[in-house]
Order: structure tokens, then sequence, then C-alpha cells
């Protein structure tokens, strides 16, 4: 069944997507708001802010691991949109989560509001590496670093949602927190599901199969977009996931393809120009709280993930993230009550 349901999703979504999905260029005049993207010195990232830099914002922040190669993407943004307004560069490496913390202290010390959050930092890696904090580092970054910049940045979003408009003429645009998820989540084994500790087996380099754990951390943050959508201090916030399509980019690039391999992804992938219209899409449309974005449309999301299994799941690996986040943060507590 595994089988075929991947087959299912790859020649009647993706594949179809790929070769057919014409994105609407969503726009809207963003003149005194303020909007975040991490992992943004690249790629899909800094796609997605020379998109939101067209539309004027009064502060965007571009959050990287490497300051210098993030000085590069702000030259590179001004170059190509003429930005005028507060372009700035804050450092955030999602394999501590030190560094989480001390980026949602920042934003709350100097930011009035925060229209957008952007999470679209990730990896995609064959090797198996355990971070400063003790975990796998795909699942560090994707889902656990991610998880927890989310449910922090969650007061400040809300905040934003009680201030009146940035100015008489501005579009209604309600606060956005948007995940850069992905189509594979309809490819993930998620084996680990079954474990009485879902997270340690996920931790468990004997347990681990190396081409599952990028898909597995990707239906993982449906589940936490979900929950995270439910939350009473998530109210007045759209929570959502946005997948920006198979894309040429740097993500995955350890993975060794053959020659002949590379040339089929070329043909199939988008520009990451294409996929982060997906992304402008989902931080600035009305989508119901909780939703999954691909080509710019609401669809659902795997089966597995909507079954009562799936529910079960759900629960079980949110409130075995808390019990991480709570270690991390005191703030934590707080922001996830029901």
């Amino acid at each position: 069944m595994e089988v075929l349901g991947q087959l299912k999703f790859l020649l009647f979504s993706f594949l179809p997507d790929q070769f057919f999905s014409k994105l609407p260029v969503t726009h809207s005049d963003l003149s005194g708001r303020t909007f975040v993207v991490t992992g943004s010195n690249t790629g899909l990232g800094l796609a997605t802010a020379i998109h939101l830099a067209r539309m004027n914002p009064k502060h965007l922040i571009l959050a990287v691991r490497d300051v210098k190669k993030g000085n590069a993407a702000k030259d590179q943004i001004i170059a190509e949109t003429g930005f005028a307004g507060m372009l700035e560069i804050w450092e955030l490496d999602m394999v501590d989560f030190g560094s989480v913390k001390r980026f949602v202290g920042l934003a709350n010390a100097k930011l009035e509001r925060l229209d957008g959050a952007i999470l679209n930092a990730g990896i995609n890696v064959p090797s198996w590496d355990v971070t400063v904090d003790g975990w796998e580092k795909t699942f560090q970054v994707n889902m656990l670093a991610t998880g927890l910049l989310g449910v922090l940045l969650l007061p400040l979003l809300k905040r934003t949602a009680s201030l009146p408009p940035p100015h008489p003429y501005a579009p209604k645009i309600l606060p956005h927190l948007t995940i850069t998820g992905s189509g594979a989540q309809f490819l993930a084994l998620f084996r680990e599901k079954a474990e009485p500790e879902i997270l340690k087996a996920l931790n468990d380099e004997s347990k681990s199969i190396k081409r599952d754990r990028y898909p597995t951390s990707k239906l993982l943050l449906i589940l936490w977009a979900r929950e995270m959508a439910s939350l009473s201090s998530a109210e007045g916030v759209i929570v959502n996931v946005a997948d920006p399509g198979l894309c040429i980019s740097s993500i995955g690039s350890e993975y060794k393809l053959g020659a002949f391999a590379m040339f089929l992804v070329r043909r199939v992938a988008w520009t990451v120009t294409k996929g982060a219209l997906n992304l402008v899409y989902a931080v600035l449309k009305p989508t119901p709280s909780g939703a999954y974005i691909s080509s710019c449309e609401i669809r659902q999301t795997t089966p597995w993930s909507q079954s009562e299994d799936g529910m079960r799941v759900q629960k079980k690996v949110w409130n075995e993230m808390v019990d991480v986040w709570r270690k991390v943060s005191l703030e934590v507590e707080d922001i996830v009550k029901p």
C-alpha cells in the first residue's frame, strides 16, 4: 500500500503539478508591515524575500546562519528590487536551540509588529550528524528548532493581530506563520510512529532509514501546524504549510546523483523564483489556519495524517516535542496551553 500510495502521488499529483501548474503572482501593498524569512541567504528563502521586497514592506528581516552570506543576499535584493525599506540581517542557526531563543529575544525587543514569518530554513543530507543539543541534525533543523521558533514567535504575531492597520488604506492581512513544507511528505515511511517514544526513535541511528529522514520531517510539520493552529495563543494568526514544489536549489545537493538522474531532475524542477510564489501566496492569503498549500491551492495532506491513527500520533508527537521545548524555554508552557 505504501508503494502504491507513493506511485499515485508521483503520477497523479507531483508530475502534473511540476509540468503544468501556472502559479499566480500574489501582490499586495505591504507598506508599514514587517516580515521575517529564515534560510534567506540563498535558494527559496532569498527568492521569497525578493518577491516580498517588491511589495514594499517597511521592514524585512533575513534570518541566516552566515551573516556574511546574508549581507550578500541583502545587496542582491536591493540591486534587483530597489528596495528602500529597512532590510536587516539577523543571525539564526537552527542547529542550536540557544540561537533560536536569542533570535526571538531580539524580535521581541526590537519589533513593534510582525505581520508574517516564513520559516524556510531546512536541510536534506545523507549523513547522520548530531547537534549541540543532542538531536539528529535533519530532524532538529527541519522540525524541532522550526517548531520551537514558531511557538516562541506566536505571542508577537498574536499581538500584531490586535494592532490597527499600518496605514488607513492598508489591505486587511492577518499575521501569518508560514512553514516551508514539501510534497515529500507523501513519500514518508515514518516507521517510528509505532514506537512508544517517537522522538527517541527518530534520534536513534540504528532505526534510521537515510532517505526517509527528510520526508518524515516534512510530514511531522503537517502534524505540528495543525496542533499550532488549534492553540488559543494562535487566535487571530494564520498558521499554514506551503509546498514550494521541486526546485533547483542547494538543498539535497549532498546526495550525489548521477548525470542522468540530474538531467531528469532538471527537466522536472522549477526555478526557485517560481517555487517561492507558493510561499508568498501562503503568507499573504487568508487560508484556513492549519492548511497545506501546494501550487497556490489548498490541498489534502497524506491519507494517513487524516486517519484516526494519524490524529493519535499527531497528539503524541506534539506532546513529546512540547516536553523538549519546555526544557529549552520557560515561555513555552504558557504559549502551548490549549
